[in-house]
């Protein structure tokens, strides 16, 4: 699998390198780094990526759900905008998480379905 050119590791570990990278595959998340060359990189610690890879990881499970709702709108006009505002804004890794956790909150707190994440980003309060 390719690695993705946005995350700049700042660890010496292949192997833990190679599964970060794969998470991604794995779960559907590759959409997140379509316009990848045109953002700046992201800084990814040793703990960051532990926190991907884990199944009990702090990142792990906010990843995978967002990687249940990624495919839902891939029809609307403004997804790729959005992906790329997520990874545009974000210079760690922690900034990346935070970036999806804020939009995950927001959701929660003003809509009920599914089918309204990528409506709220441009419809309602900005968020960036």
């Amino acid at each position: 699998m390719q690695k993705f050119n946005i995350f700049e590791p700042l660890y010496s570990n292949d192997e833990l390198e190679n599964e970060f990278t794969n998470f991604f595959y794995k779960y559907n998340l590759t959409a997140l780094f379509t316009n990848e060359h045109r953002a700046q990189s992201i800084k990814v610690t040793y703990v960051d990526a532990k926190a991907v890879v884990n199944s009990g990881g702090k990142y792990h499970k906010i990843l995978k759900q967002f990687s249940s709702i990624i495919n839902i709108a891939q029809d609307n006009k403004m997804y790729e905008d959005a992906l790329f505002e997520i990874i545009y804004t974000a210079r760690t890794f922690q900034g990346f998480m935070n970036q999806l956790k804020k939009l995950f909150d927001h959701v929660a707190k003003v809509y009920d379905h599914l089918y309204n994440y990528w409506n709220i980003v441009f419809y309602t309060e900005e968020l960036h």
